[in-house]
Parts: structure tokens; sequence; C-alpha cells
């Protein structure tokens, strides 16, 4: 049974029109000398309630347990390849912040103009680079604004986007978190090269006054305006407990294109169902390209335990045509979304958070709205990630999760990928973490062929991690980040970017930007293939996992280090995905050994393992 519209209840909202902002400045960025940009040392230090927990959290994270305490179940993807389906294949890719360092926590977004411009945004930091990676240089948020707001303190939760019909850059992102001080800053590019002057407007963070401040701003385009929404919260509160209202700004984007000494916005407020406030409103961005005369927004309930409630709301005309109208209407999807539970790194004792299971991205094509969010999933072990399917003619909501047996996904990004023949394609990205994977990036591709059943790729893995994060919270569960990237190459069908966060070497949280490509000629390559076993060293037993890219026949063997045979541990038919089995060391002597796989007589891949 699909999710359908609710009806008969209370919506109430406010429209304030002709909100006036005065431009703060027009800046080179790159006229600020390195030395001054503030990006070496300048990290945002959270303040001590921001990390509490809900208690829906604390209840769910209460009740999972590790998966290695007790029997080991495979880790089989659940959607496979089909023939149908198209793989994606990962091009150009880079360190999204080669120099200086990230905040706590990541909040990486990324943007790509049609000249190949990359603009990488990570917390209080911008790192700019040219079409084929090569740093172009990098600059703090308050060095953006140069001395036009002097009083720029606590600069956070950057995001990016490139326009494809003016061909310009937009940047949004927040400064202060109390109402003494809590202001949206917009950036308008003036040309495709980030390095060129950039016009900056401030909106109000607390519009109406009161101990408030604005958080966790949401951004998306139309073709004539930018849309920013954000979270009121109380001063000195958390985001958690301490909601007040969610706001839409519409602001008119010509104005700041052309550094206008006025910037126009209609501000929508009060948005209220059944005297409730809607929590957290996310923008559907438009595909192939921004929509025009109306914009579409969802939200969900984030906090809950278990829900079905989705809000779609809708903009329509433009802030310069000063009638702006707006609704909001209550549906149901056919699968429940929750607060997902906490993921599991490598190392014991050290987890990571995964939020709510706000709708974090959306796109619009044709008449369906694609939307992703963090969920748990009921009998479900590990974080996941929901997809659904919003048709608008009927207001119907068919969902899907995108689980993995072993790994945690959480913070997943959508946009549109199709091309020529593969026209409903869209790209999805998100980070992951297991016990035996450090942090990284994933991507999988979706289609759904004129309202057939969703076809899923499988889970590319980006970027894998190279360490724990262990960067900031004293106790277990480390800020993971509130948000991943990705945007079209608008003028390379097929070609998508996006920017993602993994474990560093240093167990800091590293940003990675990597090009995606649709390639329906691409036959997965078994060579990619990965042995992983734990644990390492092992004692009494190990899992082997086996990560296989295609469906095929193997053997799995044991090895000396001078390559004698020791013994058969598997052979026969795998699938492509993950699976694991268990290995008693029996009577192996302590030492290094080699497992290796293989296809007939040819190694796939290896790995040592110790033996204590």
């Amino acid at each position: 049974m699909l999710g359908t519209s609710v009806v008969g209840q209370k919506v109430d909202y406010k429209i304030h029109k002709n909100i006036v902002s005065k431009k703060l400045c027009t800046v080179n960025p790159l006229d600020i000398p390195e030395d001054k940009a503030g990006f070496v040392k300048y990290e945002w230090e959270a303040p001590e309630h921001y990390d509490q927990q809900s208690e829906v959290k604390k209840l769910i994270d209460s009740k999972r347990k590790r998966r290695f305490d007790g029997q080991f179940q495979g880790t089989l993807d659940k959607y496979r390849q089909s023939a149908e389906d198209v793989r994606p294949t990962v091009g150009d890719n880079y360190d999204g912040l080669p120099i200086g360092g990230a905040g706590v926590p990541n909040d990486n977004n990324m943007a790509i103009s049609n000249d190949g411009f990359v603009v990488s945004v990570v917390n209080s930091t911008v790192t700019m680079f040219d079409k084929d990676g090569t740093h172009l240089g990098i600059r703090s948020l308050r060095a953006f604004v140069a001395g036009a707001l002097p009083s720029l303190d606590r600069t956070y939760d950057p995001k990016i986007t490139f326009d494809p019909i003016e061909e310009k850059f937009i940047l949004v992102f927040l400064q202060g978190s109390l109402s003494s001080d809590s202001r949206i800053i917009i950036g308008f590019s003036t040309t495709q090269d980030p390095r060129d002057a950039w016009n900056f407007y401030a909106l109000e963070g607390t519009p109406f006054g009161g101990p408030y401040w604005s958080d966790y701003p949401i951004i998306g385009i139309s073709k004539r305006d930018l849309f920013v929404t954000v979270n009121i919260l109380l001063d000195n509160g958390s985001w958690q407990d301490d909601f007040q209202q969610s706001l839409i700004w519409q602001v008119d984007k010509e104005s700041g294109f052309n550094g206008e000494d006025t910037l126009y916005q209609t501000l929508i407020s009060d948005i209220n169902y059944n005297d409730e406030f809607i929590w957290s409103i996310c923008a559907v961005q438009g595909a192939p390209e921004p929509d025009d005369g109306e914009m579409y927004f969802l939200s969900v309930r984030p906090g809950d335990l278990s829900s079905t409630d989705v809000f779609l709301h809708k903009v329509t005309n433009s802030q310069r045509s000063n009638d702006t109208k707006y609704e909001v209407e209550l549906l149901s999807t056919d699968k429940a979304y929750g607060v997902p539970p906490s993921a599991y790194q490598p190392e014991v004792g050290f987890r990571l958070q995964t939020n709510d299971a706000r709708v974090l991205s959306a796109i619009h094509y044709a008449d369906q709205i694609q939307y992703v969010q963090t969920t748990s999933v009921e009998g479900h072990d590990p974080s996941s990630i929901y997809h659904a399917i919003l048709d608008l003619p009927s207001k119907s909501i068919h969902a899907n999760y995108i689980t993995n047996d072993t790994l945690d996904y959480a913070y997943p990004s959508i946009c549109y990928i199709g091309r020529e023949g593969v026209t409903g394609a869209s790209a999805i990205t998100f980070s992951h973490v297991s016990e035996l994977d450090f942090p990284g990036t994933s991507v999988l591709f979706h289609n759904n062929f004129d309202g057939q059943e969703s076809l899923y790729s499988d889970v590319v893995k980006v970027k894998e991690g190279e360490n724990i994060i262990d960067r900031f919270v004293p106790d277990s569960i480390e800020r993971w980040g509130d948000y991943t990237g990705i945007q079209p190459k608008y003028n390379e069908p097929g070609v998508v970017w996006l920017s993602g966060s993994f474990g560093k070497e240093t167990r800091f949280n590293g940003v990675w930007v990597g090009e995606v490509r649709m390639n329906t000629d691409l036959q997965p390559d078994i060579e990619d293939s990965r042995v992983i076993v734990y644990p390492n060293p092992m004692a009494e037993s190990m899992y082997i996992r086996l990560d296989i890219l295609k469906t095929t026949s193997v053997k799995v063997n044991l090895y000396d280090l001078q390559g004698k045979l020791l013994a058969e541990l598997y052979e026969g038919p795998v699938e492509a995905g993950s699976q694991s089995f268990y290995f008693d060391r029996g009577a192996y002597r302590p030492g290094m050994y080699i497992i290796r796989m293989l296809d007939g007589e040819s190694e796939i891949c290896s790995t040592k393992v110790a033996i204590d």
C-alpha cells in the first residue's frame, strides 16, 4: 500500500514580504593574504550542550549491541546489480582539504562549474580547484568576507551550489550561535571562476527578536530565486531539545548576482500543522535544471522513533513578483523511518553520531520527487539510508531501505544523473563505516523507468577510510559530519561530483571530492574485490569477509609466507556483494600467514593475517 495524502488538518503560517538586506562587500577572496586567511588554526569548538543526545537516541543506542559479540551474520547488500541497471564509475577524485584543518564536525559540501572549477566547503573553510584537481587556493569563511564583517568569529555550516542558468556560484554559511550575533551570510560569485569577485550579503539570523538563533541551513535554487531554510533554536539550548520553528527564506538571485546595493527577501515563518511547528525543511532541487514558477520542500518528523508522516511544501511565484504563495500538506509513506542508531568504528569504544532522520536532500524530476534520509530499520542493526519516491499527481510515496548487514550508512545526498536513454536516473552518496571499515564515502545509482520497479546499482566506495575518527568528543561517540554534497556537472549529462568525509591516517575528519560517471557499458572489475579478516591478529577464531564485485566462483586458501598451501578454506559460488564465513585456527602455530581469493588459478586479491 503506497502512502497517501492525509486531509482535514489545520495548517498555519505567515509570509513577510520585501525584507531588505544591504550589500556587505564585493571581494576577491584570494586578495586576502594566506597568512591572514585564518584557516590553519581556526576550528569550531562546539558548546558543551551541542553533543547531548535525545532520549530517543539513547534508547536506540542502549538496545544496539556490537555485532561481533555474538554469532556473526553475513554481509549481503539488499540490492543487486541487474541487467537494466547502471553502475557508477569513479573518475577524478582527490583530497578536498589538502592543507589546513577541518572543524568538527565535517559539514562538507561542494559545487562544480561548467568550466570545471570545483569549490569544496567544509565547516569553516573554502578550498578551490581547477578541472584537473590543481589546488587554486584556500580561505576561511570569515576571510571570504574580508573586513566587511570584522566581528565574524564563529562561521560554520557552509552550503554551496552552482547555478546553471547564471553559470555562477552561490555560497551560504552561518555566523554565530546566539541571538546577539546570528546571521545568514550569502555570497554570489560574479563568474564561474571562484577566484574572481563575490558579492556578499547578510540575512538576520534572529528576524523576530528574542533569545533565538538560526542553525543548519539547507539551500536550493529555482530559475529566479535562492531558497534558504534554517531551524530557529533557543539560546544555549541543544538542537534536539530546544527547536522553536523552521523558516523558509526566498531570496532574489538577480540582485545578488548583479551586486546591487539592496537584496530583497520574502520570509515564510510560523509554519505549523495542528499547532505543532514543523521541524527542518529541505529544499527540493529541480532537475535537470532549476524549476520555474514553483519550488517544493519536504519535512518529516526527524526525532520520532518511528513515523510515516511526510510534509510536502510548495512555494509559488518569484520573490520579485511580490506575490509569493505557500501551501503545505501532510502525506503518508509506505515504509516507516526513524532516528538512526549510532555507528561503530573498527576500534572498540569509538562510535560515530548519525543525528536524526530529517530529510537531507531531494530532487524534482518530471512528476516525481526523490528524497533521502538517514534512518533506522526495524529488525536491522546498522544505520541505513531511506530513499523514497513521491508521485506528485497521486501524492503517493514508495520508499526503499538501502542497507548492509555490517556497514552503517548515514548522511545521504541525492542528485539527478540522467542522460539520453537513461532519463530518470539519480545518484546517491553517503558516508559508510563498520567494525571492519574505517569511515569513508560511497555512492550508488538508482533508476526508475516510467514507474517500473526501482533498480539500484552496487554500492561503490569512492573513498575508503585510512583510520578511525577520534577528534573531539571526549566520550565514545564522535561527531561524524552533518551532511554530504552531490551535484550534476550540468553541461555533461551522466556526470556528477560529490563531497564526502573519511577517517584520515591522523584520526581526523577528512574531506574527499570525486567525479562519478554513469556508464551502462561498464562491467564490475573482479580485481577490485577484497578479503578482510576480523580480528587480526587472530586468537582462537576469525571471520573472513569477501567483498566481491560480480557473481562468480572462487577459492579461498591459506598459505604460509613461503607460498605453501596449508588449507582450502572455501571453494564455490559467491554472489556480487559481501559475504562472510567463520575460520577456526585449529593447530596452526603463531605467526604470519596469507589468505588468497582465487578465480580459477588466478589470484583476485589477498591479505596477511597474524595468528597469536
